[in-house]
């Protein structure tokens, strides 16, 4: 586990277990399996009309049906956006109280990191708003970010979006 920016951290899901039962922390768990479906209570897939579809929150936690892709689709943007915002919406609530944050995946190397650099350049961790330049300077924190095709572009798209105001 790794502090990206101040009470802000990523991992993976071993770090999860080392502080799941710790009142201080909330987590999001950038991943469908097994959290997402864990919290949801399903096996296989889910129908997209379900109401829990994109996310389901309980209490400090909260699991995205997130899928790690090597293709990259931009027909999926809309709903990821609305799934990142409603992600990080649930994180703001709990860092105003002064909460530490999680942001994990299962391996720790795209999609938990990605939101993290994403939600930490949001909170203003970094001194420049450029996507590139804040990958560069993420690695340097956190060397073992290797993202996916599909999160890297997802959130290269998004980021206008997210760090640059319209959010």
């Amino acid at each position: 586990m790794v502090e990206v920016t101040k009470g802000i951290f990523t991992g993976n899901d071993y770090d999860y277990y080392l502080i799941e039962d710790k009142s201080e922390w909330v987590i999001l768990h950038c991943c469908k399996d097994p959290f997402h479906k864990d919290f949801v209570g399903y096996r296989g897939s889910l129908s997209s009309n379900h109401p829990n579809y994109a996310y389901y929150i309980k209490g400090n936690e909260m699991a995205l049906n997130l899928v790690d892709l090597d293709n990259f689709n931009k027909a999926y943007l809309d709903f990821n956006k609305e799934m990142i915002e409603a992600a990080f919406n649930f994180l703001d609530s709990f860092r105003d109280n002064g909460k530490k944050i999680l942001i994990h995946c299962n391996q720790g190397e795209s999609r938990g990191p990605s939101l993290c650099m994403l939600y930490s350049a949001k909170c203003g961790a970094f001194d420049y708003a450029n996507f590139e330049d804040t990958v560069y300077e993420f690695r340097y924190i956190y060397p073992n970010y290797n993202p996916k095709y599909n999160i890297y572009c997802t959130v290269r798209y998004l980021w206008e979006y997210f760090v640059k105001g319209a959010y």
